[in-house]
Formats: structure tokens, sequence, C-alpha cells
């Protein structure tokens, strides 16, 4: 039984593959969002759980992959483009 639970933890931790065309989108909705000024909810991976965070995307380290969001209360998050799941830019 504690063979089957560790195999479902497995199972809920990993992260979804993401293919070309949706990592193409999050980049076309990130630079939307930033463009016009928009708050973008992103939803991310942090240890198998997902995690969301709104707030306008204010910059992006082009070498790094990091953007810079600012969040509502004007304080400021780092995160890396590989930790989206999704991006949902809000009107």
């Amino acid at each position: 039984m504690n063979k089957k639970m560790g195999e479902e933890d497995n199972f809920l931790n990993k992260k979804p593959v993401l293919d070309e065309y949706q990592v193409k989108e999050f980049e076309n909705n990130i630079h939307y969002a930033m463009e016009y000024h928009l708050p973008i909810t992103f939803t991310l991976h942090n240890e198998g759980n997902p995690q969301e965070m709104h707030g306008y995307c204010v910059y992006i380290q082009p070498v790094t992959k990091e953007l810079r969001i600012q969040k509502k209360d004007s304080s400021f998050k780092y995160i890396q483009f590989d930790e989206i799941i999704s991006v949902i830019v809000e009107d």
C-alpha cells in the first residue's frame, strides 16, 4: 500500500510537459500584457503544488528568462519562465 501511495505522490509532483505552442502562447500573452499594462494571473509549479500569482509583468530578463512581477501590493516577485504552467491575461 505504501508503494502505491508513493507512486501517486510522484505523479502529483511532476511538472506538466509543455509543447512549443504553449510556450509561445505564454510568451505572446506576457508581451501583450506588458504592452497594454494589463494584469496577469500566473499558475506556477511550486514543488508539485500549483500556486497562483497575480500582478503585472514589468520586466523580462532575456538571458536568464526571469520575469519581474509587480504584485498588487506594489511589491516585486521574481519568477523563472520555466516555473510557469499557465498564463491568463485579465482585462
